[in-house]
């Protein structure tokens, strides 16, 4: 069961690479994969700014999710199961809250 951990280093990486064409600014205004909201389909310049802030932002939270799976994967005799996957899931909750509203003040700033 120690290696159902690694689902959780899975996703970090997973938001990580999701992150990168955010923070190169390689997505275009679309509907499917970005920071879609009614003001940042407002301009392009309001597009990728904001949507390169949130790619930093889901990058941190990419970084603390992987983070937090191999440091509870180290401490898991510790821990148990149930201890592990209870900080890895309030890390992603954590993370991806500040991460959000950390976004949006962002936007309303543009």
């Amino acid at each position: 069961m120690k290696n159902a951990l690694f689902l959780w280093l899975f996703v970090g990486l997973l938001f990580i690479s999701m992150s990168i064409p955010l923070v190169l600014e390689k997505v275009p205004p679309n509907r499917w994969y970005g920071f879609r909201v009614a003001k940042t389909f407002s301009s392009e310049r309001i597009w990728y700014s904001a949507n390169r802030v949130a790619g930093y932002d889901l990058l941190s939270v990419g970084v603390v999710i992987a983070i937090t799976a191999v440091v509870t994967r180290l401490l898991f005799d510790q821990l148990g199961l149930t201890n592990a996957h209870n900080i890895n899931f309030a890390a992603f909750i954590g993370a991806l809250v500040v991460a959000v509203i950390h976004s949006f003040l962002n936007l309303n700033r543009l």
